[in-house]
């Protein structure tokens, strides 16, 4: 059943499906566009005629001048080139803070200067915030590609190929599935020192593709001896050409409406790895890392377990609207 024109009419309709996408995007939106809401170095600085734009760019010290430092501190310098009556003019973002900067205001409330307050290492929190949203996001998006590009390709050929191939495959599920999942991704991260997000991101789409490629395979063996297919073959179609022409479009409808759950999926699975400390590297911002520092500090700084709660919350029911507005639009009995 391919997906029809009726289909998405019907997902429009539905106003959690509208709830849905309009938290998500805002949420999205936000957090790709960090650099323009939260960040310590302006978006764009105009000195003595040139233009430069700081946030998006890496410049070296020696462009403005700076003998003694490899590192440019801009308000620094925009506070020097004032004295000296230079012709200086910098845009900064709303938030004047970056994830990553540490400030001698530690544990600080929500305030002024500070909108969501700060950290044990005197970080801004909003800044953290954001670009943990984005983390997260990028994490859950390419958690569900990688995952289903595995599971769909995995379960087309073992459902189309059945026999041995087929049994293999379905040992191999079983054993993947008593694995326990929390020592391995421990294990690994132990054993490997490199990019943790790679790593973390590898360990966990080795144990998520096998439900995927399980319910492709079910599409797959009640596809395979239908009418079309078995007319291609009459034809003289080739076995590849009847998988991905005839028989994948035909068995990806049902597998599309897990995709938002799997993106939360994975969304939730970096926070809760990053809560017990397995999960992304320091100073790398995350929601979980925030959440462990709110449940360290819950007497003094409750703000470190609330805002990131409402945040991880607001994420999680908008894609399941999502999810349950497709499952419900794309059922074949409707």
């Amino acid at each position: 059943m391919k997906i029809s024109q009726r289909q998405w009419r019907l997902f429009f309709k539905q106003k959690r499906s509208w709830v849905g996408l309009v938290g998500f995007f805002i949420v999205l939106f936000f957090s790709m566009t960090a650099e323009l809401w939260s960040n310590s170095k302006p978006l764009l600085l105009v000195r003595e005629g040139k233009v430069y734009f700081p946030a998006w760019k890496r410049y070296s010290a020696s462009e403005f001048g700076i003998t003694d430092s490899v590192l440019v501190d801009y308000r620094e310098l925009i506070h020097q080139d004032l004295a000296e009556q230079k012709s200086t003019r910098a845009f900064f973002a709303f938030n004047p803070w970056d994830p990553y900067q540490q400030g001698s205001d530690v544990m600080q409330g929500p305030s002024r200067e500070h909108w969501l307050g700060t950290d044990s290492l005197g970080r801004d929190v909003t800044a953290r915030l954001l670009y943990g949203i984005r983390v997260s996001l990028s994490y859950g998006l390419l958690f569900w590609l990688m995952s289903f590009t595995v599971g769909v390709t995995v379960g087309l050929f073992q459902g189309y190929l059945g026999g041995k191939v087929d049994f293999l495959i379905e040992r191999f599920k079983e054993l993947n599935e008593i694995l326990p999942f929390l020592s391995v991704v421990i294990l690994v991260n132990g054993l490997m020192k490199a990019d943790s997000f790679v790593i973390t991101l590898g360990v966990v789409v080795l144990f998520s593709w096998t439900g995927i490629a399980s319910q492709l395979r079910a599409q797959v063996l009640s596809l395979r001896k239908r009418e079309f297919c078995e007319a291609a073959r009459a034809l003289g179609a080739k076995r590849l050409r009847i998988i991905f022409k005839h028989i994948l479009p035909n068995a990806l409808t049902p597998i599309l409406t897990l995709t938002p759950f799997s993106v939360s999926m994975g969304i939730a699975t970096l926070a809760v790895l990053d809560y017990l400390g397995f999960g992304l590297n320091p100073p790398t911002p995350s929601i979980g890392e925030l959440l462990q520092q709110g449940r360290s500090y819950i007497q003094n700084a409750p703000w470190l377990l609330i805002f990131p709660t409402l945040a991880l919350t607001w994420m999680l029911i908008s894609i399941n609207l999502i999810g349950e507005s497709l499952r419900e639009a794309f059922d074949p009995r409707r």
